[in-house]
């Protein structure tokens, strides 16, 4: 026992040597450390390259439709109604020259026929007198005949009187024939003069039964209501065999393809629209409307920007028209613009030569862009020019190729290292 005691022990004291020494062995042969420089490797980034480009400032505000042309459809003369076109329906196209309405024309006919009898009584009055001073003038040319015969032989009565061959009675007797002659012939001389007068009169009645049968013409021609132009209904009150009077309302319609819509403008956008408006280029607007999903859209343009601010908005008015053609059938199965419609607008105003779209985020506070040049961030500050949901437009501060950080970042510093993510493998 003794023996096995002092063996492990000298197996343990030989192995503790061993260690030792092949520790010192390990620690004698170990290779020196190198001294090395941790390098930062910069936040990996994504650019976009800017670009320059030529943009037209849209000025986008909304609005209701409203009719161009609108028609209130008004009795002008009373009676009754006896027929209603069948196309003049609520929502129904309308086409030029229909007759909508008609009231009852028969008292209306005969009024017109009783000025046109006036007329020929007048004029058969003229005819008359214009006989009558045809006469008057044959007789008046036999009384002056008379008057000479009668002063002739008065002359020649006188002269035997001095001369005492007839009797003064003959001679007063023929005397008072040359005077009843004069009378006469003074007589018709007054009936001539008295029918100028007449036949101003006569002229007068005629010329006033005209101006009656127009006004009776007029009448018999209101009795009809008829459509000035290809249209749409927008309301009808009335039906046939209805007692109307004069002014009574019966319905409405616009014009088809007229349509206006008013938009406010912020006076901050009015900078956009260009200096004059040129009558003949006019600024040119999109009319959108969404449905079901689905944008239909309106070539129209900027009509007039009213001269007054709205006083409680402190916005301009600006009218935009339309001519929407696709009303000019009668299909109305097509998707067309309405009155009442509410819509945006988008106004085509200024163009900018040279500008920078860029996405929103891009832009930090105090208006500046994160740039990178040599793989180093440049903070460079932008003048904005406008902005939008989305998107800012950039005209100062920028050149065509510069690499704006995309990619958002806090704490950046002028001169931070980076790494473009398309340099990575």
């Amino acid at each position: 026992m003794k023996k096995e005691a002092i063996f492990k022990t000298i197996r343990i004291i030989v192995i503790l040597v061993a260690a030792v020494v092949i520790a010192q062995l390990l620690v004698k042969l170990r290779p020196e450390a190198e001294r090395r420089v941790v390098t930062e490797p910069g936040r990996l980034v994504e650019v976009l390259p800017a670009k320059s480009e030529k943009i037209h400032m849209y000025i986008e505000a909304y609005g209701t439709v409203k009719p161009r042309r609108a028609l209130r459809l008004v009795a002008e003369v009373r009676g009754k109604i006896v027929d209603i076109d069948p196309s003049y329906e609520e929502g129904s196209f309308i086409k030029k020259g229909t007759t909508l309405i008609k009231i009852d024309p028969r008292n209306y006919q005969l009024e017109v026929n009783r000025r046109k009898v006036q007329i020929k009584q007048a004029e058969a009055e003229i005819k008359r007198l214009n006989q009558e001073v045809l006469n008057l003038k044959a007789r008046i040319k036999i009384a002056k005949s008379d008057v000479s015969l009668a002063k002739n032989e008065y002359l020649r009565l006188k002269q035997l009187i001095d001369r005492k061959v007839i009797a003064q009675s003959t001679l007063d007797k023929t005397e008072q024939n040359y005077l009843a002659s004069l009378g006469r012939l003074q007589g018709l001389e007054n009936q001539m003069a008295l029918t100028g007068p007449q036949r101003e009169q006569l002229k007068a009645q005629r010329d006033m039964a005209k101006v009656m049968l127009q006004a009776a013409k007029l009448d018999l021609e209101r009795a009809s209501i008829v459509a000035p132009y290809d249209g749409w209904a927008l309301e009808k009150t009335i039906e046939v065999g209805q007692h109307v009077t004069a002014g009574q309302y019966l319905g409405r319609i616009y014009s088809a393809g007229e349509l206006d819509i008013e938009v406010q403008i912020p006076v901050k956008d009015l900078k956009w629209f260009p200096a004059e408006l040129d009558p003949n280029a006019p600024p040119d607007a999109d009319i959108i409307f969404e449905s079901g999903g689905t944008q239909h859209i309106w070539k129209g343009r900027v009509a007039r920007i009213k001269a007054q601010l709205e006083e409680k908005t402190r916005t301009l008015p600006v009218v935009i028209e339309i001519n929407e053609t696709s009303a000019a059938g009668t299909d109305q199965s097509t998707f067309r613009l309405r009155p009442g419609m509410f819509v945006a607008v988008k106004i085509k105003g200024r163009e900018i030569n040279r500008a920078f779209v860029l996405p929103r985020h891009v832009v930090y506070p105090d208006d500046v862009v994160y740039a990178v040049r040599d793989n180093h961030i440049k903070i460079t500050p932008v003048n904005i020019l406008r902005s939008y949901k989305e998107s800012v437009i950039v005209d100062k501060g920028l050149s065509d190729g510069d690499l704006i950080v995309k990619t958002p970042l806090s704490s950046v510093t002028d001169g931070m290292t980076v790494r473009l993510k398309t340099d990575e493998k």
